[in-house]
């Protein structure tokens, strides 16, 4: 059977456009739950705060991506990320992201924060 570089051409670009867009730093997204139903799920909207490559240090209760500071979360929570280094990566592996939420109603207050692979994560609405 021979195949005409059209015809791959056609098919390269299908397989292309197939992919979702890579998330960026900011993203609104949520875990999607394991085929299996194991893992972490969490209905929490999530911010992509560090993307594949990306550096991570946390310095008393500041997190640093690529040595720029996050902004947009509370002191608090930072200090709570920064007593379990355990659970942020130094740098990002290729296929993931670092996400964090947080979200204060009333006197409730739920948070998270993990790296995750991409997909495991679907864009919030």
């Amino acid at each position: 059977m021979r195949v005409s570089a059209v015809s791959l051409a056609i098919l390269a670009s299908a397989t292309l456009y197939a992919q979702p867009a890579p998330f960026q730093r900011g993203d609104l997204v949520r875990v999607k739950p394991a085929a299996n139903g194991s893992g972490v799920t969490t209905p929490l909207v999530l911010r992509v705060v560090a993307v594949p490559g990306d550096r991570i240090r946390i310095d008393d209760a500041t997190l640093y991506v690529n040595d720029v500071p996050v902004s947009g979360f509370s002191r608090e929570f930072l200090t709570r990320v920064a007593q379990a280094p355990e659970r942020t990566p130094q740098v990002v592996p290729a296929g993931h992201c670092f996400v964090m939420g947080e979200q204060r109603t009333n006197q409730d207050i739920s948070e998270y924060w993990g790296q995750h692979a991409e997909l495991r994560l679907e864009r919030a609405r």
